[in-house]
């Protein structure tokens, strides 16, 4: 029997494996029942009967009882549009808010392993990354509750490395800075020729100066290459992908560049300036 796709199934088969206890199966129990109609003051009464005084106090175990949810879903490597609605739902559930994944070095750990393993089945068969695995890259930052850079900084290595096996960066959807790629490069790839190495660690001073020109010391600019802006405009046919008008469009950040969203074509979309308004700051 498969359990994915369905909140109520997969916290029945969270119940089921005995992997939770104390409060956090009665919680299971009321998800595994009512699904998406579980409401936040049956949580709390749960709680209050196990000694917790709010949601707050029983931080951890939500946390953990997410990620178990979380875990379930990727055993086919990919987050389904049903399935990241359940994680919103269940993160706004238990009040887990943006950065709570990282707090615990533990959990974080735990998250970074999850990250680095879905980026290298993406990067496994051809060292590129189509749209689908862009858009399960876009899912895996939101659900963990990461910025651009925290995710960048964890997929920075397993980038570099299909580099090394001849990819094109440019079919990475990744930024690489020139520091992370000097450093790798001089582990890597540095010539004994003495007149090369001086002309690269000039390179590299230069690429320094380059990164902290950018946004004020932030590793990202907010401007669109023209290539990317051609690329977005023939895939979405230059018209407004939520309602069809080809009349002021604009490029739109999917992931909105303030909450780290990259400038790379899989992550930009056309909509009219009536749509984009509406949309605000908010993802999609």
């Amino acid at each position: 029997m498969s359990y994915k796709n369905d909140l109520k199934q997969t916290f029945s088969f969270i119940i089921s494996s005995n992997i939770i206890e104390g409060a956090s199966v009665d919680i299971a129990e009321i998800i595994a029942a009512k699904g998406i109609s579980t409401s936040r003051k049956e949580c709390l009464d749960v709680l209050i009967e196990y000694g917790f005084k709010n949601l707050k106090s029983f931080k951890e175990e939500a946390l953990k009882l997410v990620l178990i949810y979380i875990k379930i879903t990727l055993k086919d490597n990919l987050i389904s549009n049903e399935e990241i609605n359940s994680i919103r739902f269940l993160k706004l559930l238990l009040d887990i808010e943006e950065g709570e994944f990282t707090k615990d070095k533990k959990l974080y750990n735990e998250v970074a392993n999850i990250i680095k393993i879905q980026t290298e089945l993406m990067y496994v068969d051809d060292d590129k990354i189509d749209k689908t695995e862009s858009m399960q890259r876009v899912h895996l930052q939101e659900v963990f509750g990461l910025n651009y850079d925290q995710f960048l900084l964890l997929t920075n290595d397993i980038a570099l490395d299909a580099i090394e096996r001849g990819a094109d960066w440019i079919d990475l959807d990744s930024y690489i800075t020139g520091e992370a790629y000097s450093k790798w490069y001089k582990e890597n790839k540095l010539p004994d020729d003495i007149k090369l190495r001086k002309e690269i660690e000039q390179l590299d001073k230069e690429i320094e100066v380059l990164d902290k020109d950018y946004d004020g010391g932030d590793s990202r600019v907010r401007h669109l290459t023209q290539d990317v802006k051609d690329k977005v405009w023939n895939r979405d046919g230059g018209q407004c992908v939520q309602c069809g008008n080809n009349e002021n469009i604009e490029f739109d950040h999917i992931i909105p560049f303030s909450k780290g969203g990259s400038n790379t074509y899989r992550n930009i979309q056309l909509l009219c300036q009536d749509c984009n308004r509406k949309k605000s700051d908010n993802i999609g």
